[in-house]
């Protein structure tokens, strides 16, 4: 068709649609890079970056998943569009998350396990921490530093070993030692959570760089098994649960974080099926994409967190060849990607905003009369990574 080029397997971009991915995707890079603290010996944030950053000025410091995602996307960007500075930016990420790995004598149980926040940190999220397994890997294989794969693979271990409960779900969190006295944290051991799904990208990785089939063993398969047969629900969408009913709680306690947002858990399952070819994998996320997609508000969003349409989309793309052909009609998925665009700030309230990604998509004139408006690396960085994906169609990160 005149005036469109095919860039990826699953969607049919136009030019204008092209250009506009890879303007925003430059755009969130250059954020990134913005708000980088110097990586410099004497400053001790060398390297970090907020997470959150408001109109106000308020700003909060990135968890350790933050870190892992970003990673994925610079190292992206540097190829993408020649710039060295994204790949310096990736790497001085990485060197920061190498110090939340447990390596001291005085913690033998945890050794290999990767804290939360900063080297103080007393606790971890088992799937963030998983995440930052995730991007050893992929920093592994761009600089072929074996440091990187044998830090995932000492934090895989401690995963075996410590970072599931008794089912062989995922364990919410993890304490290392007394929380400081002003310490807030979530750690509901007592809920099985719907993200946990996306612990299954990592494993995946492991065996596919590593070839062990450990990794892809029974663990692996008890975690998808959980996945299809007591997270997901009647709805299609993946729910958190109580671990002493498998029945979701009256109130979610992430407040419905991870709905239209699986946390990359169907993408695991295209992974799972294709390690062991059980279609069951499929059909689970099939019936997800058409929830997701029979809930498409008008403007394109799926709910008000905009970070679920790259999530979306890239399971899609993913899986084109695997899914059943018309879950997500081509001009649903255009309307997702413009909701996205739309998304971007400019600003104009806070110039350390610029390039980020608005996470609850709220539009400027919004910003004004006061709707909860923030920039946000959850969605920023989900969409780097996608956006260059669908505009160049290489696939680099978040695969399978």
């Amino acid at each position: 068709m005149a005036g469109e080029t095919e860039v990826s397997r699953g969607m049919l971009l136009s030019r204008e649609t092209r250009d506009a991915a890879m303007e925003c995707a430059r755009g969130i890079a250059d954020w990134l890079c913005m708000v980088q603290s110097p990586f410099t010996d004497d400053l001790p944030p060398a390297g970090q970056f907020p997470w959150i950053i408001h109109p106000d000025g308020r700003q909060f410091p990135a968890n350790n998943w933050n870190y892992a995602f970003a990673i994925m996307g610079l190292l992206h960007a540097s190829k993408v569009f020649g710039q060295p500075r994204y790949e310096r930016a990736a790497l001085a990420m990485g060197d920061f998350l190498k110090g939340l790995q447990i390596f001291d004598p005085f913690h033998k149980e945890d050794y290999g396990a990767i804290r939360e926040v900063t080297p103080y940190t007393r606790w971890c999220y088992t799937r963030d921490a998983l995440s930052v397994a995730w991007s050893f890997i992929e920093l592994h294989r761009h600089t072929k530093d074996p440091e990187y794969l044998e830090r995932a693979r000492l934090w895989g271990e401690w995963f075996l070993r410590k970072g599931r409960d008794e089912e062989g779900w995922p364990l919410w969190g993890h304490v290392f030692g007394p929380f400081f006295e002003a310490a807030k944290t979530q750690m509901r051991n007592d809920i099985q959570g719907s993200f946990q799904g996306g612990s299954l990208n990592c494993l995946y990785h492991m065996n596919k760089v590593t070839g062990d089939r450990k990794w892809i063993g029974d663990s692996f398969t008890t975690i998808a098994d959980f996945l299809i047969a007591h997270v997901q629900q009647d709805s299609g969408f993946y729910a958190s649960i109580e671990r002493a009913t498998h029945k979701p709680p009256p109130a979610d306690p992430q407040n419905n974080l991870h709905r239209a947002n699986d946390d990359l858990g169907t993408l695991g399952l295209l992974a799972a099926c294709k390690v062991t070819g059980n279609k069951a994998y499929l059909a689970s996320a099939e019936k997800f994409l058409r929830a997701v997609f029979a809930g498409q508000l008008e403007d394109g969003r799926f709910e008000e967190s905009v970070a679920c349409i790259p999530v979306v989309l890239n399971v899609l793309h993913e899986g084109e060849g695997m899914l059943q052909a018309g879950i997500a009609p081509q001009e649903a998925r255009v309307r997702a990607l413009n909701a996205l665009f739309a998304a971007q700030s400019d600003g104009r309230f806070n110039p350390l905003m610029r390039g980020a990604i608005l996470e609850n998509g709220a539009t400027h004139k919004e910003q004004v009369i006061g709707r909860q408006s923030f920039v946000c690396a959850r969605s920023s960085c989900y969409a780097l990574i996608v956006l260059l994906k669908l505009a160049t169609g290489h696939r680099e990160y978040l695969t399978v």
